[in-house]
């Protein structure tokens, strides 16, 4: 059975985590799903930056990120004050055994609360899910791909 989505490699993701390694492990599966430009945020104003500037098709964004939750970036992104793609997908990153979260993360706004540790099954099938629409759209060019210096500040990932 393969785990790849069709043409993933279309879509970019942006990857919310305080903890570099965290990152890393997610990094690794959305690989193996075929995504190629993956872009990495520690904190909240890191991720809004990064998708004011790379303009990513989803988010993955973990609960707990230190001096703030997932759910209060969830609630920044949903702000059209503060975020220009209010209706980006949200999928939120929590430890198993946090049900209890479902109800504040559909108010704050969240679009799926996938458990920790993630499984590669349950991610596709979850992201599937919210994005086939963007799946099977014509890709979409803007100035996320290159800066007026000629470089691509997308590329980037910690």
């Amino acid at each position: 059975m393969t785990l790849a989505l069709p043409l993933p490699n279309r879509l970019s993701v942006l990857l919310v985590d305080d903890s570099r390694p965290v990152r890393a492990v997610v990094r690794t599966l959305l690989t193996g799903l075929g995504f190629g430009r993956i872009f990495e945020a520690a904190d909240g104003d890191e991720a809004l930056v990064l998708a004011r500037t790379c303009g990513p098709d989803f988010a993955l964004i973990d609960y707990d990120l230190g001096m703030s939750s997932g759910l209060d970036l969830a609630r920044r992104f949903r702000d059209p004050v503060q975020s220009l793609r209010p209706d980006l997908p949200l999928i939120l990153l929590a430890a198993d055994g946090f049900a209890h979260l479902v109800r504040g993360a559909a108010s704050a706004g969240v679009s799926a609360v996938l458990p920790k540790p993630v499984s590669p099954s349950r991610l596709r099938e979850t992201l599937f899910g919210l994005l086939q629409p963007e799946i099977m759209a014509p890709p979409t060019y803007g100035a996320s791909l290159q800066a007026l210096d000629g470089v691509d500040p997308c590329r980037m990932s910690r």
